[in-house]
């Protein structure tokens, strides 16, 4: 079995401030791109005609068949999912800012 030794301890040691907000806002808006660009993928690879029924392998016409667009899926999928993250991203921000003035 291997055995992992690292030169810095994870927990100690003195504490760092060199956090870059731009940075990490630039990584969040990155990530979500990516969340949602795969979204988009999926919604294509969903609807493209007889891979769902493939995939499934159910020939059900009894069904209603919904069409979703790319304006109707970012509105309902992005934007929900990014104030979700604004909220949490407040809350995040003022628990840091009233710890820091304790």
């Amino acid at each position: 079995m291997a055995d992992f030794t690292l030169s810095k301890s994870l927990f100690g040691g003195k504490k760092r401030d060199t956090t870059s907000t731009s940075g990490n806002i630039a990584y969040a808006v990155f990530v979500l791109f990516c969340f949602w660009a795969g979204a988009q993928i999926l919604n294509l690879l969903v609807h493209a005609p007889g891979v769902y029924e493939h995939l499934m392998q159910v020939q059900e016409t009894g069904r209603p068949r919904v069409e979703i667009g790319l304006g109707v899926g970012t509105l309902f999928g992005l934007v929900p999912f990014l104030a979700g993250c604004l909220i949490f991203g407040v809350i995040a921000a003022f628990l840091r800012w009233r710890q820091r003035h304790q």
